[in-house]
Protein backbone atom coordinates (compact mmCIF):
# COMPACT_ATOMS: atom_id res chain seq x y z
CA UNK A 1 0.00 0.00 0.00
CA UNK A 2 1.48 3.44 -0.82
CA UNK A 3 0.26 6.78 1.35
CA UNK A 4 -1.29 7.86 -1.65
CA UNK A 5 -5.13 9.52 -0.72
CA UNK A 6 -7.80 8.70 -3.81
CA UNK A 7 -10.96 10.67 -2.84
CA UNK A 8 -13.90 9.13 -4.25
CA UNK A 9 -16.85 11.46 -4.52
CA UNK A 10 -19.87 10.73 -2.40
CA UNK A 11 -23.81 10.77 -3.23
CA UNK A 12 -26.53 10.77 -0.25
CA UNK A 13 -28.85 8.08 0.53
CA UNK A 14 -31.87 8.34 1.92
CA UNK A 15 -33.41 6.38 5.23
CA UNK A 16 -36.83 4.91 4.13
CA UNK A 17 -37.92 3.31 7.36
CA UNK A 18 -36.27 2.66 10.94
CA UNK A 19 -36.01 5.35 13.43
CA UNK A 20 -35.23 8.45 10.90
CA UNK A 21 -37.42 8.22 7.82
CA UNK A 22 -36.21 10.88 5.51
CA UNK A 23 -32.75 10.90 6.85
CA UNK A 24 -29.31 11.71 4.76
CA UNK A 25 -26.34 9.81 5.05
CA UNK A 26 -23.01 10.31 2.84
CA UNK A 27 -22.07 7.08 1.47
CA UNK A 28 -20.64 5.61 -2.11
CA UNK A 29 -20.48 1.83 -2.44
CA UNK A 30 -18.39 -0.67 -0.89
CA UNK A 31 -16.45 -1.25 -4.29
CA UNK A 32 -14.94 1.77 -5.21
CA UNK A 33 -13.28 1.42 -2.11
CA UNK A 34 -12.44 -1.60 -2.39
CA UNK A 35 -10.64 -0.79 -5.81
CA UNK A 36 -8.74 1.89 -4.63
CA UNK A 37 -7.21 -0.38 -1.72
CA UNK A 38 -6.92 -3.34 -4.02
CA UNK A 39 -4.70 -0.87 -6.33
CA UNK A 40 -2.52 0.21 -3.71
CA UNK A 41 -4.26 3.33 -2.80
CA UNK A 42 -6.05 4.92 0.42
CA UNK A 43 -9.41 5.69 -0.40
CA UNK A 44 -11.82 8.59 1.73
CA UNK A 45 -15.31 9.30 0.42
CA UNK A 46 -15.60 12.67 -0.01
CA UNK A 47 -19.28 14.18 0.81
CA UNK A 48 -21.45 16.01 -1.10
CA UNK A 49 -21.00 19.72 0.17
CA UNK A 50 -22.32 23.28 -1.44
CA UNK A 51 -19.65 25.36 0.66
CA UNK A 52 -17.09 25.65 -1.76
CA UNK A 53 -13.86 26.60 0.86
CA UNK A 54 -14.67 22.87 1.61
CA UNK A 55 -14.38 21.56 -1.31
CA UNK A 56 -11.55 23.31 -2.10
CA UNK A 57 -9.74 21.98 1.24
CA UNK A 58 -11.43 18.45 -0.10
CA UNK A 59 -9.11 18.72 -3.39
CA UNK A 60 -5.93 19.92 -1.57
CA UNK A 61 -5.38 17.10 0.36
CA UNK A 62 -5.81 14.63 -2.52
CA UNK A 63 -3.59 12.78 -4.84
CA UNK A 64 -6.17 11.72 -7.17
CA UNK A 65 -10.15 11.79 -7.42
CA UNK A 66 -12.45 9.07 -8.49
CA UNK A 67 -16.04 10.61 -9.81
CA UNK A 68 -18.80 7.84 -8.67
CA UNK A 69 -21.70 6.46 -9.99
CA UNK A 70 -25.52 7.76 -9.26
CA UNK A 71 -28.08 9.64 -10.28
CA UNK A 72 -28.98 11.43 -13.93
CA UNK A 73 -27.09 14.74 -14.85
CA UNK A 74 -29.51 17.72 -14.79
CA UNK A 75 -30.28 18.61 -18.27
CA UNK A 76 -29.77 22.27 -17.29
CA UNK A 77 -26.19 21.51 -16.90
CA UNK A 78 -26.04 20.94 -20.48
CA UNK A 79 -28.66 23.45 -21.91
CA UNK A 80 -31.41 21.36 -22.10
CA UNK A 81 -35.03 20.27 -20.51
CA UNK A 82 -35.99 17.31 -18.41
CA UNK A 83 -37.84 14.85 -20.98
CA UNK A 84 -39.98 12.16 -20.26
CA UNK A 85 -37.58 9.35 -19.38
CA UNK A 86 -35.06 11.73 -17.74
CA UNK A 87 -34.57 10.18 -14.03
CA UNK A 88 -33.87 11.48 -10.57
CA UNK A 89 -31.61 14.27 -10.43
CA UNK A 90 -29.37 15.71 -7.79
CA UNK A 91 -28.49 19.53 -8.83
CA UNK A 92 -26.00 19.86 -5.54
CA UNK A 93 -24.59 16.85 -6.21
CA UNK A 94 -23.93 18.07 -9.84
CA UNK A 95 -22.67 21.28 -8.35
CA UNK A 96 -20.39 19.59 -6.00
CA UNK A 97 -18.61 17.61 -8.40
CA UNK A 98 -18.24 20.04 -10.92
CA UNK A 99 -15.82 22.08 -8.32
CA UNK A 100 -14.72 18.91 -7.29
CA UNK A 101 -13.36 18.83 -11.28
CA UNK A 102 -12.47 22.60 -11.75
CA UNK A 103 -10.45 21.91 -8.59
CA UNK A 104 -8.87 18.79 -9.08
CA UNK A 105 -7.55 19.61 -13.07
CA UNK A 106 -5.97 23.08 -11.29
CA UNK A 107 -4.05 20.36 -9.33
CA UNK A 108 -3.17 18.49 -12.14
CA UNK A 109 -4.69 15.60 -10.05
CA UNK A 110 -5.48 12.23 -12.14
CA UNK A 111 -9.11 11.68 -12.82
CA UNK A 112 -11.07 8.77 -13.33
CA UNK A 113 -15.05 9.50 -14.26
CA UNK A 114 -17.23 6.03 -13.63
CA UNK A 115 -21.23 5.84 -15.54
CA UNK A 116 -22.39 9.25 -14.27
CA UNK A 117 -18.98 10.48 -13.41
CA UNK A 118 -17.87 9.77 -17.27
CA UNK A 119 -21.00 12.29 -18.43
CA UNK A 120 -20.54 14.72 -16.16
CA UNK A 121 -16.91 15.00 -16.77
CA UNK A 122 -18.23 15.42 -20.10
CA UNK A 123 -20.88 17.83 -19.22
CA UNK A 124 -17.99 19.75 -17.31
CA UNK A 125 -16.26 20.04 -20.84
CA UNK A 126 -19.17 21.33 -22.67
CA UNK A 127 -20.62 18.14 -23.92
CA UNK A 128 -24.13 16.84 -23.47
CA UNK A 129 -26.15 13.13 -22.74
CA UNK A 130 -28.92 11.60 -24.33
CA UNK A 131 -31.52 11.77 -22.02
CA UNK A 132 -32.55 7.74 -22.87
CA UNK A 133 -31.40 4.84 -24.72
CA UNK A 134 -34.78 5.32 -26.59
CA UNK A 135 -33.90 8.52 -27.44
CA UNK A 136 -30.95 7.88 -29.92
CA UNK A 137 -31.14 8.03 -33.45
CA UNK A 138 -30.08 4.18 -33.81
CA UNK A 139 -31.04 1.21 -32.30
CA UNK A 140 -29.14 0.51 -29.12
CA UNK A 141 -27.62 -3.01 -27.33
CA UNK A 142 -28.74 -3.62 -24.14
CA UNK A 143 -26.96 -0.87 -21.74
CA UNK A 144 -29.18 -1.58 -18.34
CA UNK A 145 -28.41 -5.52 -17.93
CA UNK A 146 -30.41 -7.34 -15.20
CA UNK A 147 -28.09 -9.28 -14.19
CA UNK A 148 -25.51 -9.76 -10.99
CA UNK A 149 -22.95 -6.64 -10.96
CA UNK A 150 -20.33 -8.83 -11.65
CA UNK A 151 -21.22 -10.20 -14.87
CA UNK A 152 -19.98 -8.79 -18.09
CA UNK A 153 -22.76 -8.92 -20.87
CA UNK A 154 -21.46 -7.03 -23.97
CA UNK A 155 -17.97 -5.98 -25.76
CA UNK A 156 -15.95 -3.15 -25.86
CA UNK A 157 -13.58 -1.94 -28.63
CA UNK A 158 -10.46 0.03 -27.94
CA UNK A 159 -9.21 2.32 -30.14
CA UNK A 160 -5.44 2.19 -30.76
CA UNK A 161 -4.59 5.84 -30.96
CA UNK A 162 -5.73 6.73 -27.64
CA UNK A 163 -4.21 6.32 -24.06
CA UNK A 164 -6.67 2.90 -23.22
CA UNK A 165 -4.73 1.13 -25.64
CA UNK A 166 -1.18 1.35 -23.35
CA UNK A 167 -3.62 0.69 -20.01
CA UNK A 168 -5.54 -2.66 -21.71
CA UNK A 169 -3.31 -6.03 -22.96
CA UNK A 170 -6.63 -6.41 -25.18
CA UNK A 171 -8.05 -4.28 -27.63
CA UNK A 172 -11.67 -6.19 -26.87
CA UNK A 173 -12.99 -7.22 -23.92
CA UNK A 174 -16.40 -7.39 -22.55
CA UNK A 175 -18.01 -5.41 -19.76
CA UNK A 176 -20.93 -4.68 -17.51
CA UNK A 177 -23.76 -2.00 -17.82
CA UNK A 178 -25.88 0.03 -16.13
CA UNK A 179 -26.76 2.98 -17.46
CA UNK A 180 -29.95 4.38 -19.68
CA UNK A 181 -28.57 7.12 -20.56
CA UNK A 182 -25.36 7.74 -23.15
CA UNK A 183 -22.75 10.22 -24.30
CA UNK A 184 -24.32 12.56 -27.08
CA UNK A 185 -21.91 14.92 -28.05
CA UNK A 186 -18.71 15.07 -26.72
CA UNK A 187 -16.71 18.09 -24.61
CA UNK A 188 -13.94 19.86 -25.83
CA UNK A 189 -10.73 18.39 -25.56
CA UNK A 190 -12.17 14.82 -25.45
CA UNK A 191 -11.28 11.87 -27.50
CA UNK A 192 -13.60 8.35 -27.72
CA UNK A 193 -10.80 5.68 -26.42
CA UNK A 194 -13.92 2.74 -26.20
CA UNK A 195 -16.77 2.32 -28.11
CA UNK A 196 -19.44 -0.40 -27.73
CA UNK A 197 -20.67 -2.38 -30.89
CA UNK A 198 -23.32 -0.05 -31.16
CA UNK A 199 -21.44 2.81 -31.30
CA UNK A 200 -22.12 3.78 -27.64
CA UNK A 201 -18.82 5.78 -26.39
CA UNK A 202 -17.74 3.43 -23.66
CA UNK A 203 -14.06 5.38 -22.85
CA UNK A 204 -13.31 8.68 -23.30
CA UNK A 205 -9.92 10.61 -22.41
CA UNK A 206 -8.67 14.09 -22.41
CA UNK A 207 -5.87 14.89 -24.53
CA UNK A 208 -5.10 18.47 -23.66
CA UNK A 209 -5.29 17.90 -19.92
CA UNK A 210 -1.83 17.88 -18.05
CA UNK A 211 -2.30 14.86 -16.51
CA UNK A 212 -4.61 11.51 -16.33
CA UNK A 213 -8.01 12.25 -17.02
CA UNK A 214 -9.91 9.54 -18.39
CA UNK A 215 -14.17 7.88 -18.46
CA UNK A 216 -15.68 4.90 -18.60
CA UNK A 217 -19.51 4.05 -19.07
CA UNK A 218 -19.38 0.82 -17.53
CA UNK A 219 -18.69 -0.38 -13.75
CA UNK A 220 -15.06 -1.42 -13.16
CA UNK A 221 -15.23 -0.87 -9.47
CA UNK A 222 -17.87 -3.52 -9.73
CA UNK A 223 -15.45 -6.08 -11.59
CA UNK A 224 -12.25 -5.63 -10.13
CA UNK A 225 -12.04 -8.47 -7.86
CA UNK A 226 -11.81 -11.05 -10.92
CA UNK A 227 -11.94 -8.34 -14.21
CA UNK A 228 -8.02 -8.39 -15.60
CA UNK A 229 -8.86 -4.67 -17.10
CA UNK A 230 -10.88 -3.44 -14.66
CA UNK A 231 -7.58 -4.38 -12.54
CA UNK A 232 -5.50 -2.55 -15.03
CA UNK A 233 -7.39 0.82 -15.35
CA UNK A 234 -6.81 0.89 -11.35
CA UNK A 235 -3.93 0.46 -11.45
CA UNK A 236 -3.42 2.88 -14.16
CA UNK A 237 -4.84 5.52 -11.82
CA UNK A 238 -2.59 4.73 -9.31
CA UNK A 239 0.63 4.68 -11.48
CA UNK A 240 -0.51 8.53 -12.19
CA UNK A 241 -1.78 9.52 -8.72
Amino acid sequence: MTNKLIGVSGSWITDSDGMFPGYHRSYVNDDYIDSVVQAGGVPVIIPVTTDLAVIRAQVAHLDGLILSGGQDVNPLEYGEQPRQKCGPTFPDRDWFELQLIKEAEQRHLPILGICRGAQLLNVYHGGTIIQDLSYADHELIRHSQPDQPTLPTHSVRVSADSPFASIFDQNEFTVNSFHHQVIGELGADLQVGITAPDGVVEGFSNFAYDGFEVAVQFHPEMLHRTHLQAQQLFKAFMENA
